[in-house]
Order: C-alpha cells, then sequence, then structure tokens
C-alpha cells in the first residue's frame, strides 16, 4: 500500500490511497472463490462455474466486493500509518472502480482532532448580568395564579344573563369546511372560558352576548400555523348552542387562602416564601448567565478551529431536539423552523464543540478530575429524583453506554466552576 497524505484546510487531511496490483488480484481471488460456491447458472454444476463465466455474470458484483474489502482492509491501517487522530467519518471517493490486473487507487478526506493551545483561562473579564426588573410584583403574580386555580365556577342563576368576558361558556358546537364536518370539530358539553385565549382567535368573542339556550353560526379563519393541516389558514364555519354559563369565584387573599394552598398560617408568611423563591430564581439566573458569559470569553480567548462535522453534527441535533418538542407540523413548517435556527444557532454550535476540546485541556493543565465517587454521588442524585435505586441507575446507564458522556458532563461543570472563580465580572 502506497500513502500519501494531503493538508486541505487547518483540520482536514485528504489520504491518497494506491494499493497494489497483486492485492487487488488476491482480493478478486477470494470474491470469485466464494461466488463459486453458490453461483447457479445453468449448465454447470454448482461449485463448477469456470471462472471466465462467473466474471461475465458477475463481474459488477464482483467489483463492488473487491471495493469494499480493499477499504476496509486498508483505510484504518492507513489513518493509523499517517498518524491522524480523526474526529469524523471519513469521506471516500474512488478513482475508479477496481479491476483485474490494475492497481487501485481511492481518496478520503478526514478531519483530525484540533491542537488546542491554552492562552487565557484565568482572569477572564466579563460584564456582570444586567437582569431587567419585572414590571409586575412577581410575587403578586403568584398569588393571584394561586387564586385563579383556587377559583369556583358557580353557576348564573340570574335569569338571561349575557355571556361576557370571564365567564365559562359550557357549549354544543358543530363546525364544518366546505359543508363538511372535520375531524375534532365538533363536540358536546365543552367548557370555553371566555377571555382566556386558549381557543382558536376570534371564537371566544364570538359567545360574548349569547344568553343560555341562544344558537348562534359564525365562520372563523384558522391561523396558518395550526396544528391540523386540514383545516389551517382556512374559514371554517361553527354552529354553536349555548347550554350553561358559569362565572368564576376568586377565593379572598387573607390568611385562610395561605392555609389552604400551603403549609403557612399567615399569607404574610407565604408571601415571604415566595419571595425567597423569586430571589433564588433570580440568583441561579444570574449565575446561568455569568456562566455563559465566562464560557463564551474562554472560548474567544484560546481561538483554534473546530472540525465542522462536528459543528454540524451538534447543530443538528440541537434542531432536532427543539423539533421534536412542538406540536405535529407539516414538512413544509417544519423546514422552515430547522432553517431558521440553523442560522440562528450555527455560533453557539461551533461555541459548543470548542468547549468540549477547551475542557479536558483546561483540566489536565489545572489538575482538575471527577473520580468514580463523584460519579456514584451524581448516580445517587437521579436515582433519587427518580425514585429508584443507584444499582438500577447505574446499570441502565452502563446498558446505554452513557457513564462516559456523565463523567464528561461532571467534568465540564467543574472547568466551568474553576473559570467562573478566577473571572473578573465587571459592571455592566
Amino acid at each position: 500500500m502506497n500513502l500519501s497524505v494531503e493538508e486541505t484546510g487547518p483540520l482536514e487531511r485528504r489520504l491518497q490511497v494506491e494499493i497494489p496490483t497483486t492485492d487487488v488480484d488476491r482480493a478478486f481471488d477470494r470474491v470469485y472463490r466464494e461466488l463459486r460456491k453458490t453461483a447457479a447458472i445453468r449448465g454447470f454444476r454448482r461449485g463448477k462455474v469456470p471462472r471466465p463465466i462467473l466474471e461475465k455474470h458477475f463481474g459488477e458484483h464482483a467489483r463492488g466486493e473487491v471495493l469494499q474489502s480493499l477499504v476496509q482492509e486498508t483505510l484504518f491501517q492507513a489513518i493509523e500509518q499517517a498518524e491522524l487522530d480523526i474526529v469524523s467519518q471519513p469521506q471516500l471517493a474512488p478513482d475508479e472502480p477496481p479491476e483485474q490486473g490494475a492497481a487501485f487507487e481511492y481518496h478520503a478526506t478526514v478531519e483530525i482532532r484540533p491542537q488546542v493551545e491554552l492562552k487565557q483561562v484565568e482572569g477572564l473579564r466579563v460584564s456582570e448580568p444586567d437582569l431587567p426588573e419585572p414590571d409586575e410584583d412577581p410575587v403578586e403574580q403568584h398569588l393571584e395564579e394561586l387564586r385563579q386555580r383556587q377559583a369556583q365556577e358557580i353557576a348564573e342563576d340570574q335569569e338571561g344573563v349575557a355571556a361576557a368576558s370571564g365567564h365559562v361558556a359550557v357549549l354544543d358546537f358543530r363546525g364544518t369546511l366546505d359543508g363538511e364536518p372535520f375531524e375534532g370539530g365538533s363536540g358536546e358539553d365543552v367548557p370555553f372560558e371566555i377571555g382566556a385565549g386558549r381557543s382558536i382567535p376570534g371564537f371566544e368573542d364570538e359567545l360574548v352576548g349569547l344568553r343560555v339556550g341562544d344558537d348562534k353560526s359564525f365562520e372563523i379563519e384558522f391561523p396558518e400555523d395550526y396544528g391540523a393541516e386540514e383545516v389551517a389558514g382556512k374559514r371554517v364555519r361553527f354552529e354553536v348552542t349555548l347550554k350553561a354559563l358559569r362565572r368564576r369565584e376568586l377565593p379572598e387573599l387573607d390568611d385562610e387562602f395561605a392555609k389552604d394552598v400551603s403549609e403557612h398560617d399567615t399569607l404574610e408568611a407565604l408571601r415571604q416564601e415566595l419571595r425567597e423563591r423569586v430571589e433564588g430564581g433570580r440568583e441561579r439566573e444570574r449565575e446561568r448567565l455569568v456562566r455563559q458569559a465566562v464560557v463564551r470569553a474562554a472560548v474567544d480567548a484560546n481561538p483554534f478551529p473546530v472540525p465542522r462535522s462536528l459543528v454540524h453534527a451538534q447543530l443538528h441535533s440541537m434542531i432536532d431536539r427543539m423539533l421534536s418538542q412542538l406540536p405535529p407540523l407539516d414538512e413544509e413548517r417544519r423546514r422552515e423552523f430547522a432553517d431558521r435556527w440553523h442560522d440562528e444557532w450555527e455560533e453557539q454550535a461551533e461555541r459548543d464543540c470548542a468547549m468540549a476540546f477547551l475542557v479536558p485541556a483546561i483540566a489536565e493543565a489545572h489538575d482538575i478530575e471527577v473520580g468514580d465517587d463523584d460519579v456514584d454521588a451524581q448516580l445517587a442524585e437521579v436515582a433519587e429524583q427518580q425514585g429508584s435505586s443507584v444499582t438500577q441507575v447505574k446499570r441502565i446507564y452502563q446498558e446505554q453506554g452513557a457513564l462516559g458522556s456523565l463523567r464528561a458532563s461532571l467534568l465540564e461543570d467543574r472547568v466551568v466552576e474553576f473559570l467562573v472563580s478566577r473571572a473578573i465580572l465587571e459592571a455592566p
């Protein structure tokens, strides 16, 4: 095997592998020996088909088999001989299919692990996060949410009361598209809270002013991005009958309310707990933003090329995770989201990949380690959260090959904590 290596980019290498004629012919001989054992050709007994006849019937198949076997036998041998620490699957490009009696040549392009030279990891300067103050008191907002959850629905007893915002209207409804019913377009005794904005835009508005027993027919245009493709962006006619009308009564905001929704005896004690939660949440958000800024600063202060194949893989993983959380969408809408996120998140994906190489380099330079006890402690925490045993959780991680990823994640946390502890926070 003859090998030459060409540098085609900062991290890209192009291997040219030439396999001598004797090795090519030997590979063809192996393939045709195997073919002779199973080939069924009229006029010849199995195992007795002459080589020229096999070549006539199976020549193209044999060349494919030889190509595969020659590459399998030589590719990683060539990578090892070239002393390349690759991080991507080789991309193959045979010049021509192998032929008997001739040498065979192919090319393979690979990406290699970057060389990380640490320039600065301590004293990174980042701006202190400037968390905006909320427009409304979050404690009072939370209390109001609790009141809404504790609200009771009371049937309206006043004869002839008209439906208004805040009422719960109980309906029979039937929707038709071009005169035909559609899936999910009808229901009986279905509650709609007027003004809550939980139904199709405009639907709740049509209920205002109705009285129990009233019928109404109206048209609504569904949003373009509505989950059901059949009606998305189309006008649908609804016929509704108001069966009942209920109003929501909110509890008084007092000590009795605090006892009902918490373990506290007074409203002030509940407010204090909520205030501590809010402050804790703001502190955690501040810490998250600081960590994010420090990671960005570390990547910027220690530049090196990042393998594009890993960036693309990370980016596609991020997009796939987000798409999996969306409601059902048609393929065109999914592509629109994916294309937009691709442009928005590429920089973040590159930073994530850069950090994956920086972490072990920083850990080695500053003696940061994750031991078996640290991994076991994290597994115990996961087990407690899941209500399972540590043994069961560890077995699952082992079966899924996830222990290495867990250890890497813990090491990254420690490295980032180190960077934050050495960073210089400046006023925004």
